[in-house]
């Protein structure tokens, strides 16, 4: 079915038995998507309705590349209308409003769409904690447009450093924060602290006239990777010229840097808050049950209570790990395997085959740390160095591969309006 818009949603009376409506394009969602478009094969009755608020599918995992201004927006949006040409899904661009579970319907700024089955794969928006003066002065990294602003505003700061008289002005404008050491916030740190230098040379400063600073309330970087990477990742990143302030907790922040909960003052014009993330609070504004971070319990079939018919897959969903004691760590490759797993229970429910629960798993993760080292492990093998940032590659290749079916011979600098 070739990808069209229309003017309002279809079947606004009644909710079709097999109209499966998917919230979200990111790695859940358009997964998940894909997946019950190969199961269904031609013809069929079901139609397959995926809804995000861009146009573009975005590759969340490369965005700290693309605020260091190594990859272009183009590289890491891909246009939703060339991934779904050749599929029987519906892609229909909205921002959602409301979810009325009981009702079957979700109400968006292009009308209301009623649902057989539901399918939540929201992702995640920035937490702030209720942080004095983040949400007014800091920036995010959650999307293309967030990566074209961070980029821009580096470039800005250190244009007018150039022009700037006073040393403390200057020194405000030539030091940048990032809240947060967790995997986005390490991995924009090693861009920024290769790309400030190159800058500086442009703009004919002094190359370590500018800084980055990377603030953690917990008392190592990566706080969810084990101590030896901890520390390795903290020797990198020490290597390409960070500061890191660790177990400190960032209190206060303004238009002039942050405070600590040690009563020290950072000071910096420029912010980038990434520590730590919630579920969209549309979740728990609609009444869906919600706990901790905003997130959807759901059980091992990845339903949520009381709605058989309703799925949660990706970072919106609270999932108890292997051990029955912890938390399922959202990342893009469990987020793929929950969009696949519901793909399945959703056809098994309609065909009558035997519906599988999903099974947490962790393959390992690649870091990079800059372009030329990283940490990482896969299956449980610690890597540092080189050799991870060619596995990250590798990883990055095969799931664009996974969803577009072809392989990237090169990075272009192509603008994010290609991909609208």
């Amino acid at each position: 079915m070739t990808i069209h818009e229309l003017t309002e949603f279809p079947g606004t009376d009644a909710a079709p038995s097999k109209r499966v409506v998917i919230l979200g394009a990111g790695y859940a969602g358009l997964r998940c998507a894909q997946t019950l478009d190969k199961y269904l094969g031609e013809p069929d009755a079901t139609e397959i309705v995926l809804i995000d608020r861009y146009s573009y599918h975005q590759i969340i995992t490369e965005l700290p590349v693309a605020a260091g201004g190594r990859l272009g927006s183009g590289d890491v949006a891909v246009p939703l209308a060339d991934l779904l040409k050749k599929s029987k899904v519906r892609f229909e661009q909205a921002e959602i409003q409301t979810i009325d579970l009981r009702g079957k319907r979700v109400i968006t700024t292009r009308g209301d769409v009623a649902f057989g089955v539901l399918v939540i794969a929201v992702g995640s928006v920035t937490a702030f904690y209720g942080v004095p003066g983040l949400v007014e002065h800091a920036l995010t990294l959650k999307s293309v447009e967030d990566a074209e602003v961070i980029n821009a505003r580096v470039r800005q700061s250190m244009e007018a450093a150039v022009h700037e008289s006073d040393p403390a002005a200057r020194a405000a404008m030539l030091s940048f924060l990032i809240g947060g050491a967790g995997l986005t916030g390490v991995e924009l740190a090693g861009e920024l602290a290769e790309f400030l230098p190159t800058l500086a040379g442009e703009l004919d400063l002094p190359p370590t006239a500018a800084r980055v600073t990377l603030i953690e309330a917990a008392p190592s970087v990566l706080p969810s990777m084990p101590p030896r990477l901890q520390a390795k990742g903290a020797g990198i990143l020490t290597e390409l010229g960070i500061r890191l302030v660790l177990g400190s907790k960032v209190i206060e922040a303004d238009s002039e840097g942050v405070r600590l909960a040690s009563g020290d003052r950072l000071v910096g014009r420029t912010l980038v808050w990434s520590g730590g993330i919630m579920a969209p609070p549309i979740l728990a504004q609609s009444g869906i049950p919600t706990v901790r971070n905003g997130q959807i319990p759901v059980d091992r079939f990845l339903r949520v209570s009381g709605f058989p018919d309703v799925y949660v897959v990706g970072d919106s969903a609270r999932i108890q790990d292997e051990s029955g004691h912890g938390i399922v760590e959202p990342t893009a490759q469990v987020a793929v395997k929950q969009a696949e797993a519901a793909a399945y229970n959703i056809v098994a429910g309609w065909e009558g085959w035997k519906p599988r629960p999903y099974s947490p798993s962790d393959k390992g993760q690649a870091i990079s740390l800059g372009s030329s080292s990283g940490v990482g492990s896969i299956f449980h093998v610690s890597l540092a160095g080189r050799k991870v940032i060619a596995l990250k590659r590798l990883i990055e290749e095969g799931y664009r591969y996974s969803v577009t079916g072809r392989v990237r011979l090169t990075r272009k600098q192509d603008p994010v309006e290609s991909a609208k």
